[in-house]
């Protein structure tokens, strides 16, 4: 018989097999587990079984022995038993079979369990104590038949399946006597105290997993919206304040009856034309507006003047002053008369001691005004840079700036009369004695404008020809001569220059014949010498009179005028003092250096647009610089405080408080003549004037702080960078393009616009004979739009994203049209938006129109079909 080891599945776990060396294994317990058998007549009943412990060790062994006697009375032969080898047991806690099973045959074992699931299995070997001989007992007659019935019984039911099983057992039971049990079924534990290194090592990777998991979600919190979208619908909307303000913005504006592929700009704009005049701020107004809200609430924050910087006291001080109109109107006008009386007068004020025309000398006069004439005075002087070396400063002479005073005049003249070229100089000095000067002398000389019509009539006369004359350079990159101070002195013998500066410039700035001086506008000079050969002294005089007084004015008080927490803020943001309080706040929040970075990439994707281009017209552009902000000076007290030091000032008297403060700031900056800029300063950086500036001396474009203040969104601001580039990035681009352009034929581009642009007129306008200032303008915004466009996408394959966050209220509209729409709100100079396109086929909805349709990406993603009046035909540039 085949005694070799009998594979049998262990009851502790039933998944792997387990090798069973059995030769004789009679049940520890006295009692058989025999199957139910019939009891005999006559038959004793078997005592009752003793009680014992139900050792979970004895009952794996029992389990074990049962399953082999059980295959043994079932089978045909019986297998006699042999004395089992010396088995040693190891002494150690074990569990039971019940501890891999979820059936329970005792409630008390629901008490091992919680020792029997923290134990570890091991694969060590035991031997079983010898147990004593039993002699077999002979078989009676009657257990012999029973035996066989069942046998009977039995062997149908398991023939077919444990054929192969009796006879690996029966070559189990054969093997030698002396091989030992071996019971890897019935596994040692270690109790739960002790703990072996992978247990610390498993611990310690959990711990570390746990306080990590901590970290990343405290990562999370911190740096995105965190618990604000928990619970709430994810959605690809974007709910920043920035994204809320555009979209009122765009929904204020916006007209959805109107098709955009048939008028654009009444699709955007219609809504906007509707409202009140009050609520149709363009662009710029927007811009003013927000800069002084922001350096209004500096100056009149309630703070202890212990606590801040004295340019912060200072400021504060001066707007107090100015706001108290009681004490103001009491000194007005009297205050400005009695300090124009300090110079050289003309007949025009009441009691001039100081005009004599045989001894007068307006080169003389002009000098000793500078600063309080302003951009008025016949030669107005100021800083510029070296030629060969940008960062040294130089002095600067230019011609006079008058359009704040006659520009208002003239726009009303040329809707009213529509004068021709010959009818324009005579009609225009008449409107503005008319219009102006007589209400002037009226309510700041005192002077009835019947009693000095003749006088005014030569101021009149004076202001057309010096306006006309300058208007000459009013270009964006005016002609510049450089020349020494000896040298100009010989080129221009007709003008007393050098009297000119001796009257005031000498004293702050110690000038030689050898300096280098830059001239803006060399021919000014050349005819202001004939203008003033023409005109009489006493023209001059009060020309220089009503100037300065106009000037001035605006530090004084009068009813007439009108007067609040804006004008005050105007003025004190002015100085340098003032707008330290809105460069520190500001400085706070912005991102410079992140926004000159988004700058330097315009520029190179303008490059890229226009790589066709020769290379000799690129190469203005390819050295532009930019100016962001404001310099980082302003943020030195020291420096800021340094020009007013000296000063006594009565703060409480706002009329002579300004006007000290405002001359000492200007004599310092004179002063720095012959020094060096800072790598951030320019030598015109208006920071609180919200407009963009070409520096052609120094090639760079300046963007004072006070531009990039909303609707103009920087990188960093919570708002898609689509609402970026359609606001800063299509103004600077736009500025880039003005720069670009100025120096190129435009021949074939105006003429590729031209009609294009006519159509979009109303009928009268289609038959002017030209147009062309306006084609102008049209093909700098129309480069400026394409390029803002090729930028962006080119923004959106380097950082793979196709759709970025859409406005509340614009879910559908993708990133391409939203920048788009966006530019519908914004444009360089005036707000897209304008009072100029209120009346439908005017030129500036022409000019808006045709930038769209001149756009090929206007027409995919606005999908404008081939006979709408927008789709792109054909493209001009």
């Amino acid at each position: 018989m085949d005694r070799s080891p009998r594979r049998i599945a262990s009851p502790v776990n039933r998944t792997p097999s387990f090798e069973i060396a059995i030769l004789n294994s009679p049940p520890n317990s006295p009692h058989h587990d025999l199957p139910p058998m019939e009891s005999l007549p006559n038959s004793p009943e078997p005592p009752p079984p003793p009680p014992h412990s139900f050792s979970p060790r004895r009952k794996v062994h029992e389990s074990i022995v049962r399953e082999v006697r059980e295959y043994h009375l079932h089978s045909t032969t019986r297998i006699p038993f042999s004395p089992p080898p010396t088995i040693q047991i190891h002494p150690a806690p074990i569990a039971g079979p019940e501890s891999t099973s979820s059936f329970r045959t005792n409630p008390e074992e629901g008490d091992r369990d919680d020792e029997e699931d923290n134990v570890e299995e091991t694969g060590q070997e035991i031997e079983l104590p010898p147990t004593e001989e039993r002699a077999a007992e002979p078989e009676t007659p009657q257990q012999i038949q029973v035996e066989s019935e069942v046998e009977i019984v039995e062997d149908d039911h398991q023939k077919s399946t444990e054929d192969g099983l009796e006879n690996r057992l029966t070559h189990q039971l054969e093997a030698p006597a002396d091989r030992r049990i071996i019971f890897p079924i019935t596994p040692f534990y270690r109790r739960k105290g002790t703990c072996s290194k992978c247990s610390i090592w498993l611990g310690a990777l959990c711990a570390l997993f746990f306080l990590l998991s901590i970290a990343l979600f405290l990562v999370w919190v911190i740096t995105t919206d965190g618990f604000r979208t928990i619970g709430t619908k994810a959605t690809n909307v974007c709910n920043s304040r920035q994204c809320i303000d555009v979209a009122f913005r765009l929904s204020s504006s916006i007209d959805d009856e109107i098709e955009p592929c048939e008028n654009f700009y009444r699709h955007s704009c219609q809504r906007y034309h509707s409202q009140t005049a009050d609520k149709q701020l363009n662009f710029l107004s927007q811009l003013k507006d927000e800069s002084l809200r922001t350096m209004q609430s500096l100056f009149s924050s309630e703070e202890d003047p212990r606590s801040l910087q004295k340019t912060a006291r200072l400021s504060k001080s001066l707007y107090s002053a100015c706001m108290n109109a009681v004490l103001r109107s009491s000194n007005a006008p009297t205050d400005l008369l009695t300090f124009i009386r300090n110079f050289p007068c003309g007949p025009l004020l009441r009691d001039c001691p100081n005009f004599h025309a045989d001894s007068y000398s307006w080169e003389r006069h002009s000098g000793m005004l500078d600063w309080y004439a302003g951009n008025y005075n016949l030669i107005v002087y100021d800083r510029d840079v070296h030629p060969q070396d940008r960062s040294k400063i130089i002095l600067q002479i230019k011609p006079p700036d008058l359009s704040p005073i006659v520009g208002p005049i003239e726009r009303d003249l040329i809707a009213l009369a529509k004068p021709s070229s010959t009818e324009f100089e005579p009609l225009l000095q008449l409107s503005l004695r008319q219009n102006l000067l007589s209400s002037f002398s009226r309510d700041n000389l005192l002077r009835d404008p019947r009693d000095v019509q003749s006088q005014l009539d030569e101021v009149a006369r004076l202001m057309v020809d010096l306006y006309i004359s300058a208007r000459q350079s009013a270009s964006l990159t005016p002609n510049t001569t450089y020349l020494t101070i000896g040298e100009m002195f010989e080129a221009l013998p007709q003008l007393y220059l050098r009297e000119f500066f001796d009257a005031q410039l000498s004293n702050i700035y110690k000038w030689t014949e050898s300096d280098m001086l830059s001239i803006q506008d060399y021919d000014y000079f050349a005819r202001l010498s004939d203008i003033m050969a023409q005109t009489s002294r006493q023209a001059v005089a009060n020309y220089l009179l009503t100037v300065t007084i106009w000037n001035l004015k605006q530090y004084s008080y009068s009813p007439r005028d009108q007067f609040g927490w804006r004008e005050c803020v105007d003025q004190i943001s002015s100085l340098e003092i003032g707008s330290k309080m809105y460069v520190d706040k500001a400085s706070q929040s912005m991102n410079l250096p992140k926004t000159l970075e988004f700058l330097q990439n315009l520029k190179i994707d303008f490059l890229s647009v226009h790589r066709s281009t020769p290379l000799q017209y690129l190469s203005n552009i390819n050295r532009l610089g930019f100016y962001v902000g404001f310099p980082r000076r302003l943020q030195n007290e020291e420096l800021v405080w340094r020009p007013v030091s000296q000063l006594s000032l009565n703060e409480t008297d706002y009329f002579d408080s300004m006007i000290r403060v405002g001359k000492a700031e200007r004599d310092y900056a004179l002063s720095q003549i012959g020094t060096y800029l800072d790598s951030d300063d320019t030598t015109n950086f208006p920071i609180t004037q919200p407009t963009m500036l070409y520096n052609s001396h120094v090639g760079a474009i300046v963007i004072p702080l006070a531009f990039i203040e909303p609707p103009i969104y920087l990188p960093g601001d919570e708002i898609p960078m689509y609402g970026i580039y359609s606001s800063l990035g299509i103004t600077a681009l736009q500025m880039i393009s003005k720069v670009f352009w100025q120096g190129l034929d435009k021949s074939s581009q105006l003429e590729c616009l031209d009609n294009l642009f006519r159509g979009f007129l109303d009928a009268n306008r289609q038959r002017s004979p030209s147009i062309e200032p306006e084609l102008l303008a049209t093909i700098e915004l129309a480069d400026a739009f394409k390029s803002t466009l090729y930028s962006y996408a080119k923004w959106q394959n380097e950082h793979h994203i196709h759709h970025e966050k859409t406005l509340p209220a614009f879910d559908s509209t993708d990133s391409m049209r939203s920048l788009m729409l966006t530019f519908s709100t914004v444009q360089f100079k005036i707000m897209f938006c304008s009072g100029e396109g209120s009346e439908p086929g005017s030129d500036y909805e022409a000019m808006i129109n045709t930038v769209a349709a001149n756009s090929r990406m206007f027409s995919i993603h606005f999908n404008c079909n081939n006979s709408s009046r927008l789709y792109n035909r054909r493209t001009c540039l």
